[in-house]
């Protein structure tokens, strides 16, 4: 009774184990985890391609990864992080999937293209605006034409005028020395 009043030996504790059943049971644990983690990446491998390809199968996957987990026992502490993880995956899965991003050949092409079109309109600007030039510059030409023509028909007028006005001057009073 002495020693079990005795604060020292209160301390300690005595479990009585032997090695043998001890190192089987960190064995066999150490072996279930192991053939968990290659059918898990076994699955993952196989069934990746599938949902990647058609994402209406990414329930069935992880209703069949949920499935198979619940055959080991040592994957339960592993069961509410794979129902996460098969649910964000199955949402992944289900939103649609983006446009394929064009090849880098196909990005040059388009490129190329786009500023072969561009060139062309400017070409295609440039040209309408050098004819446009040409047609005012016609214009003003024809314009200061005409206005030479009519100036001349004016002077032509003018002196027609001047000597219409001379004769009738002469008319109405003759030169003094010719009579």
């Amino acid at each position: 009774m002495a020693l079990l009043r005795d604060g020292m030996t209160r301390r300690f504790r005595i479990d009585i184990e032997t090695d043998s059943t001890i190192t089987g049971d960190e064995s066999q644990e150490r072996q279930d985890r192991n053939q968990f983690i290659e059918a898990t990446t076994k699955f993952v491998q196989a069934w990746g391609p599938i949902v990647q390809a058609n994402p209406d199968l990414a329930p069935l996957a992880g209703g069949l990864l949920k499935f198979g987990l619940q055959a080991f026992r040592t994957a339960r502490p592993l069961e509410e992080l794979f129902d996460e993880t098969v649910d964000k995956l199955e949402a992944k899965a289900a939103q649609p999937k983006p446009p394929p991003q064009p090849s880098p050949d196909e990005v040059i092409k388009s490129e190329t293209a786009q500023a072969k079109g561009q060139a062309e309109i400017m070409k295609a600007r440039t040209d309408a605006a050098a004819s446009m030039q040409d047609a005012a510059a016609k214009e003003r030409a024809a314009q200061i034409d005409m206005a030479g023509k009519v100036m001349d028909h004016r002077h032509k007028a003018a002196e027609h005028q001047m000597a219409m006005e001379r004769a009738a001057v002469q008319a109405v009073n003759p030169p003094q020395g010719s009579v």
